[in-house]
């Protein structure tokens, strides 16, 4: 897709007569007598690199490169300056006219921005008076709200209502809740549905620890072996 762009080109008379005609392109035109220059003026006036003339997107200007002779722009001598149309520079005998022509579409494109910004400016008041009114209806806003009826919170229930009833699940799953409040959690006796165990009685007797010790049986097995060991020996002794 082609862009519009600004159309610029350079103009070179020599007093009446047209001797050339170059366009700009983005970048740099140089200007000189040698012959390495991209536009080359074979005047003694002019110096081997005389100037430049710069395109940066849409803007375009001059810049002497320290010429003996100097450039000049509607016959002011310059340094640098921004060229528009109809700008006329002399180099040595050489004027260099410089046209730029900017596309009907461009021109649209910055009606259209004009009417753009002051569309903005409506809007803007627009919202300032709906911001106000705003404001002005806010009070009305807060009675209405203010008006509304309190709902009361209802009285918080005994404790004995929280407990919760004993359900009974048969093998359909359906659960079968009776009357009866589960016990306290505190009370263990009533929740294992039996009576408490009684505290033991001083009259009772704990078991020693002979009762339960394998002492006796391992002391008889211990003068079984002696006795044999004792046998064992005598008849060692008879034989011999």
């Amino acid at each position: 897709m082609k862009t519009d762009k600004i159309m610029a080109k350079i103009t070179v008379n020599m007093g009446n007569f047209k001797v050339d005609e170059i366009e700009l392109e983005q970048g740099t035109l140089s200007i000189g007598r040698n012959h390495d220059n991209q536009l080359h003026i074979d005047d003694a006036a002019v110096s081997n690199h005389h100037a430049k003339i710069v395109t940066v997107f849409d803007s375009t200007y001059v810049e002497d490169l320290g010429s003996t002779n100097g450039t000049f722009v509607n016959g002011q001598k310059s340094k640098t300056h921004t060229l528009h149309n109809g700008d006329v520079l002399t180099i040595g005998h050489y004027q260099l006219l410089f046209q730029s022509e900017i596309p009907a579409a461009m021109n649209d494109a910055n009606a259209t921005m004009m009417i753009g910004v002051s569309q903005l400016e409506e809007l803007t008041k627009k919202a300032r008076q709906s911001k106000s009114n705003r404001h002005n209806k806010a009070p009305k806003v807060s009675h209405a709200v203010s008006g509304h009826s309190t709902q009361k919170i209802p009285p918080a229930s005994s404790p004995d209502s929280k407990k919760p009833a004993l359900k009974v699940h048969n093998n359909a799953g359906t659960p079968i809740t009776h009357d009866k409040k589960l016990p306290d959690i505190e009370d263990n006796a009533d929740l294992l549905d039996r009576k408490k165990h009684p505290i033991p009685s001083s009259t009772m007797r704990p078991l020693r620890k002979s009762d339960t010790s394998p002492l006796p049986s391992l002391k008889v097995i211990a003068l079984a072996v002696m006795a044999t060991v004792a046998t064992f020996t005598l008849l060692m002794v008879f034989y011999k």
